[in-house]
C-alpha cells in the first residue's frame, strides 16, 4: 500500500515539475519590458522567436490587433468569368452592384433578374458544353462563387501564416465574406496591404518602339484636333459673356489642356528641356527608350480619362491590335512621373507556375540595384521551359513583370534564361520584398477582396483587459480558497493546494500546445475553479457522512472517494461533451472558452481525486491521525 502512494506521490511531483518546465517560457518572456524584448529581438532574433514560441499566446482582445471583414468581389469575378460581353451585360452589372450594395441579396440571382429585364439570357454569357440551361449555369456560378471564397480563404491563410502572426483566426462569415483577426500586429498598414494585394502576376511583351511612337502619335493628334486657339480665346472670354459654344471643346473642359502648348509631345526638340517639356505637355514619349510615356503625377487622372475614350481605344487598336497601356507600379524622377507601358495582351507566362519566391539585397554589381530590394522568383519545369522558349524568342526585345495590373519592371532580354529563375527588383525596403514573396509564394486571389470593415484593438484595451481578467480569476480564486478552510479546516488547505495545481495543469497545457489565451478563456477557468472546488466538496461531504456513521478514518476516506466518483465523473463529462460541442461548432472566443474549459475539467478530474486522495493516504501512513479536520 506504502509502495503505491510513494508511486502515485512520485507521479504527481513529475507531472509538477513537467508544468513548470513548460510555463517558464511565459514567465520570462512576460517578465521582460517591452525595451528589453525589443533589443533581444534585434540583437539575438533566433533566441527571441524561440522563447517567444513557447509561451502562451493572448488573443485579440488581450493583447491588442487587427479585426479585419474582407468580401470577396462577386461582381469582378463574373466579370471574369464571362465571354462575349455586351452593353446590357455591363448595365445589369452595374445595376446589381448597386442594389446589392443596400439590400445584401444574393448577387447572381439579382443579376439573372437584371439580365432578363434587358432581354438577354445568363447562358449567353456563361455556356459552355457541361452548363447549357439556365439553371445550370446558374448552379456553376454559385459554385464558382463558393470556391473563390473557399481558395481566397486558404491563401490568405497562406499569406498571415508566412507573415508570422500567432493564432491568427481566419474563417468564412455567411457566402462571400471572411473574418481576418490577428492578435499584436504592430503596423496595420502592411498587414492591409498584404492580405488586400490580389497578386496576380504576368509576364507580357511590350509593344515595338515603332508601334508605341506611332499610337502616342496618334493619341497626340487626337487630343490636338479637339482643342483649337479660338477655343482658347472663347474660354477666356467665356468669363465675361458666358455664352460660347462647348461642342468642340469637351477634353479641354474635361482636362483643363492649354491649346497654346500644341507641339509634337511624341518627340523631343534639341532646344527643349526634357523639364520644359513635362510641364507644358500632357504626356510624352521617353526619349530613352522611346517605348514608354512619361505622365507627370499631377496629370495622371486626366490621362487615364483620355485612355478611356472610345475613339483613344479604337486607335490602339487600329495601330496595336491586342495591345493596352499599362500603368507602372511606382512614379519615377522623384517621385514626379508615371511611366506608362503599351505592352501585348498575350500573357508569355502567368504566376501559378511560381514555387518559391524570396526577399533579397539588390545585386551589388548592378548599378541601378544598390540600396535596393528584390524578389527572386523559383519557376516550376512548365515554367522555366516556357520562360526560356519566351526569352529566347524575343532576344533583343522588352518584357514586362506586371503585379495587379502595374508594370513592376520591364527589362530587356538581352540573352535566353534558362534555369528557371527570375527576379523582381526595385523595392525599396526589406519588408515591401518580403511581403510581395509572400503573395506570389501564396498565390493569386481568384478575385479581389474588399475591406468592408476594420477595427484596430489599441494596446492599452489589451492592457485593461489582461487587468480586469486577471483580477477577477485572483479574486474568485481568493474567496473560493478562503471558503474551503473556513468549511472544511485542514481538508479545504488540501483541496486548495489541488486547486492552485489545477490551474497550473491548465496553464501548462495551454503552454505546451502553444494555445491562445483570450477573454472568454479566462471565464472558461474561472469557471473550472468552481468545478473543481464542486468535487472536492461532494467528496468531503460524502467523508463527513461516513465519519457520522462512526467508521474509522481509513473506511470513511476509502468510501467517500469511491461513491463521490461516479457522480463527479457523470457531471464532468456531461459537461466535456456541452464544451466540445461549442469548440466544433464555435468560433473565435466561444472555441477560447470551451478549450479551456475542457483541459480544466480533465485537470480537476485529476487534481481533486487523485491530488488530494494521494495526501490524504500519505498522512495516515506517516501519522496515526485520530480525528480527521474535516
Amino acid at each position: 500500500m506504502k509502495s503505491k502512494t510513494t508511486t502515485k506521490f512520485i507521479l504527481i511531483l513529475v507531472i509538477l515539475l513537467g508544468a513548470i518546465y513548460y510555463l517558464y517560457p511565459t514567465y520570462k518572456f512576460n517578465s521582460l519590458s517591452d525595451k528589453e524584448k525589443q533589443e533581444m529581438k534585434i540583437n539575438d532574433p533566433k533566441a527571441f522567436f524561440n522563447l517567444k514560441g513557447k509561451t502562451i499566446n493572448l488573443g485579440l482582445d488581450l493583447q491588442g490587433g487587427m479585426h479585419v471583414v474582407l468580401e470577396v468581389d462577386i461582381k469582378e469575378l463574373l466579370n471574369k468569368l464571362a465571354r462575349n460581353k455586351n452593353e446590357a451585360f455591363q448595365k445589369a452589372l452595374e445595376k446589381t452592384q448597386k442594389q446589392v450594395e443596400k439590400t445584401d441579396e444574393d448577387f447572381i440571382s439579382v443579376f439573372n433578374e437584371n439580365l432578363k429585364k434587358e432581354g438577354v439570357n445568363i447562358a449567353r454569357y456563361y455556356a459552355n458544353s457541361e452548363h447549357r440551361t439556365e439553371s445550370e449555369v446558374l448552379d456553376y456560378l454559385r459554385t464558382q462563387t463558393k470556391e473563390a471564397v473557399n481558395r481566397s480563404l486558404e491563401i490568405l491563410r497562406n499569406r498571415v501564416d508566412e507573415f508570422g502572426v500567432s493564432e491568427p483566426i481566419i474563417q468564412k462569415q455567411g457566402n462571400t465574406r471572411i473574418i481576418v483577426e490577428l492578435a499584436g500586429v504592430t503596423d496595420p498598414a502592411r498587414v492591409r496591404k498584404l492580405i488586400g494585394r490580389t497578386a496576380l502576376l504576368q509576364f507580357k511583351l511590350l509593344a515595338d518602339n515603332i508601334v508605341s511612337a506611332n499610337v502616342a502619335e496618334k493619341i497626340n493628334e487626337y487630343i490636338n484636333s479637339k482643342i483649337t486657339p479660338s477655343d482658347t480665346l472663347a474660354e477666356k472670354k467665356s468669363s465675361a459673356d458666358s455664352t460660347r459654344d462647348t461642342s468642340t471643346t469637351s477634353l479641354e473642359n474635361m482636362f483643363g489642356i492649354d491649346s497654346t502648348k500644341s507641339a509634337d509631345t511624341t518627340t523631343v526638340a534639341k532646344n527643349d528641356s526634357i523639364k520644359t517639356l513635362f510641364e507644358e505637355n500632357l504626356f510624352f514619349l521617353d526619349p530613352r527608350d522611346k517605348q514608354t510615356l512619361l505622365v507627370p503625377v499631377d496629370k495622371e487622372a486626366k490621362f487615364r480619362k483620355i485612355l478611356q475614350l472610345p475613339e483613344i481605344q479604337k486607335i490602339i487598336q487600329k495601330e496595336a491590335e491586342n495591345a493596352e497601356f499599362v500603368w507602372g507600379a511606382k512614379p519615377v524622377f522623384g517621385g514626379k512621373y508615371y511611366q506608362v507601358y503599351l505592352v501585348k495582351k498575350h500573357v508569355e507566362l502567368s504566376g501559378n507556375t511560381i514555387v518559391d519566391a524570396s526577399p533579397q539585397t539588390g545585386n551589388p554589381n548592378d548599378p541601378t540595384s544598390i540600396g535596393k530590394f528584390e524578389v527572386s522568383l523559383t519557376l516550376n519545369d512548365e515554367g522555366a521551359r516556357t520562360f526560356a522558349r519566351v526569352t529566347g524568342a524575343n532576344v533583343g526585345k522588352r518584357l514586362a513583370i506586371i503585379l495587379d495590373n502595374k508594370v513592376f519592371l520591364a527589362p530587356e532580354l538581352r540573352v535566353k534564361i534558362t534555369g528557371g529563375r527570375a527576379r523582381i527588383t526595385g523595392m525599396d525596403t526589406m519588408n515591401e520584398a518580403k511581403d510581395l514573396a509572400i503573395v506570389l509564394k501564396a498565390g493569386a486571389l481568384p478575385a479581389p477582396v474588399h475591406s468592408i470593415e476594420e477595427r484596430t484593438v489599441g494596446p492599452s484595451l489589451g492592457h485593461d483587459s489582461v487587468s480586469a481578467g486577471s483580477l477577477s480569476a485572483v479574486l474568485g480564486l481568493a474567496l473560493v480558497m478562503l471558503f474551503m478552510i473556513f468549511y472544511y479546516k485542514l481538508a479545504g488547505l488540501v483541496a486548495d493546494f489541488a486547486l492552485t495545481l489545477n490551474i497550473v495543469l491548465i496553464m501548462a497545457v495551454m503552454a505546451y500546445f502553444h494555445a491562445t489565451l483570450t477573454l472568454p478563456g479566462i471565464a472558461g477557468i474561472i469557471l473550472t475553479i468552481g468545478m473543481a472546488v464542486d468535487a472536492n466538496v461532494l467528496i468531503f461531504e460524502r467523508i463527513r457522512e461516513e465519519l457520522a456513521k462512526g467508521k474509522t478514518i481509513r473506511a470513511s476516506i476509502d468510501l467517500g472517494y469511491g461513491r463521490a466518483f461516479i457522480t463527479i465523473l457523470d457531471a464532468n463529462v456531461t459537461t466535456f461533451i456541452a464544451g466540445l460541442v461549442l469548440y466544433t461548432y464555435g468560433s473565435g472566443p466561444v472555441q477560447g472558452f470551451a478549450l479551456t474549459m475542457m483541459i480544466g475539467i480533465i485537470a480537476s478530474m485529476f487534481t481533486a481525486i487523485v491530488v488530494t486522495r494521494v495526501i490524504f493516504d500519505y498522512t495516515l501512513e506517516k501519522r496515526a491521525v485520530k480525528k480527521l479536520s474535516i
